[in-house]
């Protein structure tokens, strides 16, 4: 989904480079281990969810993925569940990035509001979209790094998911397990701008 071609950020959407988005074209070709995991991160995110629901300020939302009539500034599926962002209109007319997180029913979290950040690594980069609800922030990221040199040039390593962060501290954290569209970050100067900093250095 980026669109700044297969360089930095734009590898992890352009084809099956790595085992985490080399099942991306099965549709859950890593269900088995992804539920593994899903079991052992619940203590994890039953704190994180204590801290978040359906905002009620937001307009009802029916399922996570993104309607044809919204951009689509970030999806995966990750495990179970899926992880979405979507640029929507608010109540006021106003253009704005919502957060969705849920399984096959109606999203279990949605916030509003979201703000973009993006920085360049040697050899990679990453993006974030940064949702604040109450102190607790929720950071969807796309990730590049480099992980050395062979005989064919560069090695990047892609990781995507969402980070949950209260005073300072990652709380939860879920990884993207197939189907990803990463950050699109060329769409953060329609929603308020893209900063230079990162929000959370992981």
């Amino acid at each position: 989904m980026i669109l700044v071609g297969c360089g930095a950020l734009a590898l992890a959407a352009c084809g099956d480079a790595t085992a985490e988005t080399s099942g991306a074209s099965a549709d859950y070709a890593v269900e088995a281990p992804a539920k593994a995991a899903d079991e052992a991160s619940g203590a994890q995110e039953d704190a994180a969810q204590a801290d978040a629901s359906v905002d009620e300020k937001s307009p009802a939302v029916a399922k996570v993925a993104c309607a044809s009539d919204e951009r689509e500034l970030f999806s995966c599926a990750a495990g179970t569940k899926r992880i979405a962002v979507c640029g929507v209109t608010n109540a006021q007319g106003q253009k704005t990035a919502q957060y969705r997180f849920g399984g096959s029913g109606k999203p279990e979290i949605v916030l509003d509001g979201g703000r973009f950040a993006s920085v360049a690594y040697s050899g990679g980069g990453e993006a974030q979209i940064e949702f604040a609800n109450g102190g607790v922030r929720y950071i969807v990221y796309s990730r590049t790094v480099r992980t050395g040199f062979d005989e064919e040039g560069n090695k990047p390593e892609f990781t995507d998911g969402v980070l949950v962060v209260r005073g300072g501290d990652v709380i939860a954290e879920r990884n993207c397990t197939a189907k990803i569209e990463s950050v699109d970050v060329m769409a953060g100067d329609s929603y308020g701008g893209v900063a230079d900093e990162l929000f959370y250095y992981d």
